[in-house]
């Protein structure tokens, strides 16, 4: 199974452990299911984790390392302009194409609000861990 996790997801398996996020991140680090992600999704990942939450260079640089390391990293194959209330959403479904994933992980409500988008389901955490049994 191809996933894309959205930054928010990410953000919470480092920042908060111990909740789905990262019960979901951990299914990547394990090889149960494949991560897919992008330039513009790891560019994001780092910049909240350096400015919202503070963390130093090397630190922001680690996780980022490691997320690559794990992960696919696919290039946008098509431009996306589908989330007019947050365009900067469109980047995880442009990922999610790139990387023909069968499922996006997220807690974002604009996402969420699609349901599914290309017969791509886009699901909360722990929904998504639910579905996997």
């Amino acid at each position: 199974m191809r996933a894309v996790l959205d930054t928010n997801v990410l953000i919470s398996a480092f920042v908060f452990p111990g909740g789905a996020p990262e019960a979901v991140y951990r299914l990547g680090l394990e090889g149960q299911i494949e991560l897919v992600t992008s330039r513009a999704l790891l560019v994001e990942f780092g910049r909240v984790l350096g400015e919202k939450f503070d963390w130093d260079n090397a630190r922001v640089e680690e996780a980022v390392a490691q997320v690559m390391r794990i992960s696919t990293l696919v290039e946008e194959v098509e431009p996306v302009n589908e989330i007019v209330a947050d365009p900067s959403d469109d980047r995880v479904l442009e990922a999610a194409v790139g990387g023909a994933a069968d499922v996006i992980v997220s807690g974002d409500r604009h996402l969420l609000g699609l349901w599914s988008w290309r017969d791509i389901a886009i699901l909360r955490p722990a929904e998504f861990l639910e579905e996997l049994g």
